[in-house]
C-alpha cells in the first residue's frame, strides 16, 4: 500500500477517535507506520489531509453513481440508484463524524471553509441543472419549488443530521426510524412532479369538500 493511502487511513482513524481540532500529525504518522516527515512529503498540513479525504470519498461516491446510472433504464431508476446511495452515505457513521468535525472547525476557519466550497462547486456546478433535470426529472412548478442542484446540494447535510442525532440518543430515533425518516426526507426533496399534482389535487377536492360537508349540516 502506498504512503499516501496508509496515511489517509491513519488520518480517518485518528480524527473520528480525537476530532477534527485534537488530532495531530504525529499521531497519525505513527498509526500509519510512518515518520512524521513522511506527512509532509505528501501533504501540507492537517486541513490539507483532511481534504484529501473529503475528495477521495466524494469522488468514489460519484464513480459508484456513474457505474450504477449507466445501468439505469429511466428517471425513475435514477431517483432509485441515487435514493440508495444517499441512504448508504447517511448510514456511514465514521464519515458523518469527520464532516461534523471538519464543518464545526471550517465556521471559525474561513480559508478552510472556502478551499471545502471550491471543492464542492466542482462537485455541483452552478451549471448542472439541466443534467440533473434530466437525471432526476424535472422539479415541481410553484412558489415552494427548488432547484434539482440545491436539491441535490442539500440532500447529504440533511441526512447526516439524522444519521448524528441518532448517535446522540438512539434511543429516541432508532435505526428502523431513522431510515424512514431519511427516506421520507429523500422522496420529499425529490418527489416527482405528478405525485406532487396528485397530493395537491387530493388536497384541494378535501379543501372542496369540507365546505360542502358544513352547507349540508346546516340544512
Amino acid at each position: 500500500m502506498k504512503t499516501a493511502e496508509l496515511l489517509l487511513r491513519a488520518a480517518q482513524e485518528i480524527f473520528v477517535r480525537d476530532g477534527y481540532s485534537g488530532a495531530e500529525l504525529g499521531e497519525i504518522a505513527a498509526t500509519a507506520g510512518r515518520t512524521k516527515g513522511a506527512i509532509y512529503a505528501q501533504f501540507e498540513s492537517k486541513e490539507d489531509i483532511f481534504m484529501a479525504l473529503v475528495e477521495d470519498y466524494a469522488l468514489r461516491n460519484r464513480s459508484e453513481m456513474v457505474k450504477a446510472l449507466a445501468n439505469s433504464s429511466g428517471v425513475e431508476q435514477n431517483r432509485e440508484v441515487f435514493k440508495k446511495l444517499c441512504m448508504k452515505m447517511s448510514g456511514d457513521r465514521t464519515w458523518n463524524i469527520l464532516m461534523l468535525e471538519f464543518k464545526l472547525f471550517a465556521i471559525r476557519n474561513p480559508e478552510a471553509k472556502k478551499r471545502y466550497q471550491r471543492f464542492m462547486s466542482t462537485m455541483i456546478a452552478p451549471g448542472d441543472e439541466k443534467r440533473l433535470t434530466h437525471l432526476l426529472g424535472a422539479e415541481r412548478k410553484g412558489e415552494h419549488a427548488l432547484s434539482r442542484s440545491l436539491s441535490v446540494q442539500l440532500i447529504q447535510p440533511l441526512l447526516s443530521a439524522i444519521a448524528l442525532e441518532a448517535l446522540f440518543d438512539p434511543e429516541v430515533l432508532t435505526e428502523d426510524a431513522g431510515k424512514k425518516v431519511a427516506g421520507r426526507l429523500f422522496d420529499a426533496l425529490f418527489e416527482a412532479p405528478g405525485s406532487v399534482e396528485s397530493v395537491d389535487s387530493s388536497r384541494r377536492s378535501r379543501q372542496r369538500a369540507e365546505p360542502e360537508k358544513v352547507n349540508h349540516h346546516k340544512r
